[in-house]
């Protein structure tokens, strides 16, 4: 078919959004419908399940995302959810603290908060479980926990000040008692005091009845929030305690409290309900000033406590089926404001023919609609750009993009000009679509978790079909199934044309990529796979003049390996260490390392030049093919370590340094052969016991 043919491309950001658009985002992949981030679950530990675990009664949680977990029977159990170990981390029977203890912990020390031990607070390290500090009363008065909370600094304490011991011995809060926190520092010391006028219980409480009435939580800035579930006022004080916010909460059966690291704050759902009834209990979602956000919508269950971990994953607790749930972000596709649905809605300006009465011919969409998800695409003609909306002439384009209207009002003004829409087009006729001017709205209806993309479309003009080519008879159809039909075969053959059309770029290399650059590499000999990049093909297409000049000298393989591993290698051959060879000490040694071939050759690398044993065997594979010929090639991959009888190369791969304590974090990894030395003077026989250094007797 040879003919003239006109398109508008809309294939960039600003093409989509020429108009208006609501609840949509430009990424890579194309205009899609906005993501967003909500908590998912991530998984469910049932401490049932466990062995030798009795039932729950409080958690906290530790570096490296770590569960410490305090049973009915006053133990702590250490719960690595990466491994799935657990064990104990004090012995059966330690009688330090009871079964009514609070956790919190502070960096690697686990914090105990006993209501019923003679020692009131205590600092444990997580390492060892040797006691670092007591703590029983502050400025004189003693400490009764009501709830406990810590951040990386200090350790905060939720406690009544005025308590009065009845006759019988019960300790009460009389009627109009103050309630406070206290902040004590790692080193066991009270630093400052957070409390408010207001806060006092309304009559006497006693000291027992409070159990689990308060729950409290650090914000990353510091600021501490206390929730009393009795009275439901949530108490937010900053980080030198003055008093931030009071916030009263609908009369509920709330329980636990967290704060991620956007502070804002979650509290959840304890209520007790039938068995037979529907589980309506969920999380609640506020922000730092009690203003209402959501409920978290990946949750349903009764929740006795809230915990977020250094990766903002939620853990919560639930006594009642004894589980641990870790919710997660996990990407979602965002609600429209307007409608509440998930949608997301485009008008773009018209497009303009230059001709009037135009007949507009096609639409061709590139597109990526996942199942469960539509692209619906309406439009209009005409030969003038204004045109009568809510009863007065206005200029169309205008009128979209006027910033006072909604993106509803906008399309529900225009909704008698739309045609019906055109449900997930490829390739489209236009249909009635006659005049200079064309309007399109695009509506991208997504699921929970998909959404589609569009990254092309195209709109051609004017209109011109197969039909022209047959007889008068049959281009008087009135029916228009004839022109629908060889539409078809005329969509067909305007794709053969485009790609005859763009044959030309598929033989130059800076302009394709994917399969057809790997195609091109294979003409030069390049044996490519996934582990190549666009970038490296085409620079070894760009070299390959100079890679097949030097093949099989020292020069290029060095260029080779450059070009593969973004690095030169270290090329060892025999003459280099053939005097070492002949001194009878250094030979096996020698042979060893670079083996006593003297028509073989060694090209040494770094572990960042082949960090896979994929690209490795890629590495010597290539070296094989640009060796010369009757010699041997030797990959000899340089591990980071310091065995003098091995390829130590100082300033290589081998650093003299002054000796530093080891650290680590979520962002850091230990590799193998990493020997560890205790720093604390733990005392204990079996762990590099060394008298004077890190032991001492007594």
């Amino acid at each position: 078919m040879e003919r003239e043919t006109l398109f508008f491309s809309l294939n960039k950001q600003a093409d989509f959004e020429s108009g208006g658009s609501d609840n949509l985002e430009w990424t890579p992949q194309g205009l899609r419908i906005k993501q967003t981030q909500k908590y998912g679950v991530r998984s469910t530990l049932r401490l049932g399940e466990l062995e030798g675990f009795p039932g729950a009664r409080d958690f906290a949680v530790g570096l490296y995302g770590r569960l410490f977990v305090l049973d009915e029977a006053a133990d702590v159990w250490i719960y690595d959810q990466d491994n799935r170990y657990h064990e104990k981390l004090f012995p059966s029977g330690h009688q330090l603290f009871g079964s009514r203890s609070m956790l919190a912990v502070t960096g690697d020390m686990l914090i105990v908060a006993d209501p019923e031990g003679e020692t009131v607070l205590s600092a444990f390290a997580i390492g060892n479980s040797q006691r670092y500090w007591t703590l029983a009363d502050y400025d004189g008065i003693r400490i009764h926990p009501l709830a406990a909370a810590a951040d990386d600094t200090f350790v905060y304490v939720v406690m009544p000040f005025d308590v009065l011991t009845t006759e019988d011995g019960e300790s009460i809060v009389p009627a109009e008692g103050r309630i406070g926190i206290v902040q004590i520092d790692r080193s066991g010391q009270c630093r400052a005091v957070m409390t408010d006028d207001k806060w006092q219980v309304k009559t006497d409480e006693p000291l027992r009845a409070m159990d689990k009435r308060f729950f409290a939580a650090v914000a990353g800035d510091s600021s501490v929030y206390v929730f009393d579930t009795a009275d439901h006022i949530l108490y937010g004080f900053e980080s030198d305690g003055a008093l931030k916010s009071r916030i009263y909460l609908p009369s509920l059966r709330f329980a636990g409290l967290a704060v991620d690291s956007h502070s804002q704050l979650y509290i959840g759902d304890s209520r007790i309900i039938a068995d037979e009834g529907e589980d309506d209990r969920f999380i609640l979602n506020l922000g730092q000033t009690g203003e209402w956000i959501n409920k978290v919508p990946g949750f349903r269950g009764k929740t006795d406590k809230l915990m977020f971990d250094a990766r903002d994953r939620m853990l919560i607790l639930n006594e009642e089926e004894d589980t641990v749930t870790t919710l997660e972000l996990q990407p979602r596709t965002q609600e429209r404001e307007e409608t509440g649905m998930l949608e997301g809605v485009c008008l773009t300006a018209a497009l303009d023919s230059a001709e009037a009465e135009n007949v507009w011919h096609k639409m061709t969409l590139d597109a990526d609609i996942p199942d469960e998800t539509q692209l619906h695409v309406s439009y209009f003609c005409s030969d003038r750009d204004s045109l009568i909306v809510n009863g007065s002439y206005t200029a169309v384009d205008a009128f979209i993009r006027s910033p006072g209207l909604s993106m509803k009002e906008k399309a529900d003004a225009l909704a008698t000009f739309w045609s019906p829409p055109v449900i997930n087009p490829r390739d489209a006729l236009f249909f009635g679509a006659k005049g200079r001017y064309l309007w399109l709205k695009i509506e991208w209806i997504g699921s929970e978790r998909k959404t589609p993309s569009l990254s092309k479309l195209r709109v051609y003009l004017p209109r011109t079909t197969l039909l022209s080519h047959l007889p008068a008879i049959y281009q008087e159809d009135a029916s228009g199934f004839t022109e629908r039909f060889l539409s078809l075969f005329g969509t067909m053959f305007d794709s053969i044309e485009e790609k005859i059309g763009e044959l030309p770029r598929h033989f130059d290399s800076e302009l394709v990529s994917g399969p057809y650059l790997k195609w091109l590499g294979g003409w030069l000999g390049i044996e490519v796979d996934e582990h190549w990049s666009d970038e490296q093909i085409r620079r070894f297409i760009r070299e390959a003049p100079e890679l097949y000049r030097y093949r099989g000298t020292r020069r290029g393989i060095e260029k080779m390996v450059e070009i593969y591993t973004g690095a030169k290698p270290f090329i060892i051959e025999y003459f280099q260490y053939r005097a070492m060879r002949e001194a009878a000490e250094l030979r096996e040694i020698t042979d060893q390392l670079y083996g006593m071939h003297p028509c073989s050759f060694s090209v040494l690398v770094t572990t960042e030049q082949a960090p896979t044993e994929k690209q490795r065997i890629m590495l010597q594979h290539m070296l094989d093919q640009q060796k010369p010929a009757f010699t041997e090639a030797h990959l000899i991959v340089l591990q980071p370590w310091m065995y003098l009888d091995m390829h130590t190369y100082l300033g290589v791969n081998t650093l003299l340094s002054e000796p530093s304590l080891l650290h680590l974090d979520p962002n850091r990894s230990m590799p193998s052969d990493t020997l560890i030395v205790d720093v604390d003077r733990d005392h204990r026989m079996d762990q590099h016991t060394r008298l004077g250094l890190d032991s001492e007797l007594e």
